[in-house]
């Protein structure tokens, strides 16, 4: 009996690395391999649910939000999907986050390695009364570059002329969105199951610059310690278009005010970091400089 029961688990554990379990993928037509994409999808909740559980499964990283709010809450989630080829699968519990009304799930999705299964998602609601709302990432969902880059080197470059402020929830304008494709007959992937109990990354401290070295349009500003994690800095009088170079990341000016340049889903080790700009960039168009540490650690609750 043993003996059966360690081949029965052998067997599923095999199993488990070799297909998807019934995943449908989805991917933005026409994206090139490292892009950023923006997923969303509205529906309508006619009676609040007690629970209610968003599975998503991702070869790179990614932000879920659920009508504007940040439900994943760690930082470069999720973290075993380091490894190329590999999908990771989360559960979350979003009920406290819908509304009675129409609602959004997105997700800020960042490739890891080029791959057309950028996203699975799920949604499963029971209602009190015996009612469910369940769905799953189609073709019927909405996507869009996020006007990012992630590349493989581990650097990235933003345009902040493309983000939008309200991409994540219902009241955006979707008129240069694009249908999601789906996509089938995929290899399988190694799938890995992330529990409640699981190593994930947080920030842990930010740190403003001691002092900077001023050459013009290239400054250095140097911290009271060296971390691993973003250089957030603050800028106010730029052009659109300007482009700057802060550390591994190229930022795109938009020229509002108070924009700020800083990585989403790449790291570095920073002691100091070199910031460059066009022969018109100065100090006066830093407001702040901060370096943000991101450190692991071991989350105990549920996915929230």
């Amino acid at each position: 009996m043993r003996t059966a029961l360690t081949i029965a688990l052998l067997a599923a554990t095999l199993c488990a690395r070799s297909q998807d379990w019934g995943q449908r993928w989805i991917a933005h037509p026409a994206a090139e391999p490292t892009e950023q994409v923006w997923f969303r999808h509205t529906f309508l909740v006619d009676e609040l649910p007690a629970s209610a559980r968003v599975t998503v499964a991702s070869g790179g990283l990614y932000a879920l939000f659920v009508n504007g709010y940040n439900v994943t809450t760690d930082v470069l989630e999720p973290l075993p999907a380091a490894a190329p080829g590999r999908v990771t699968v989360t559960e979350y519990e979003v009920a406290r986050f819908l509304r009675s009304d129409t609602n959004v799930v997105a997700v800020w999705y960042s490739p890891l390695s080029p791959t057309r299964k950028q996203l699975s998602l799920s949604l499963y609601a029971p209602g009190r009364r015996g009612s469910c709302l369940a769905f799953a990432a189609d073709g019927t969902w909405m996507c869009r570059t996020a006007g990012a880059v992630t590349t493989p080197g581990g650097a990235e470059t933003m345009a902040d002329g493309d983000f939008r402020e309200d991409w994540n929830r219902p009241e955006a304008s979707l008129l240069d969105w694009t249908h999601a494709a789906e996509q089938r007959g995929m290899p399988p992937s190694r799938m890995v199951w992330q529990g409640h109990l699981r190593r994930a990354m947080r920030v842990a401290v930010t740190d403003t610059y001691s002092y900077f070295d001023d050459h013009g349009s290239d400054l250095v500003y140097r911290f009271s310690r060296p971390s691993c994690g973003w250089v957030r800095v603050t800028l106010r009088g730029m052009s659109r278009g300007d482009t700057l170079r802060v550390g591994g990341l190229t930022y795109i000016c938009s020229g509002r005010t108070d924009e700020q340049a800083c990585r989403r889903f790449t790291t570095e080790l920073s002691a100091s970091v070199l910031i460059s700009g066009p022969p018109s960039f100065s100090r006066d168009n830093i407001m702040n400089v901060e370096a943000i540490g991101i450190e692991p650690y071991v989350r105990t609750g549920y996915a929230y």
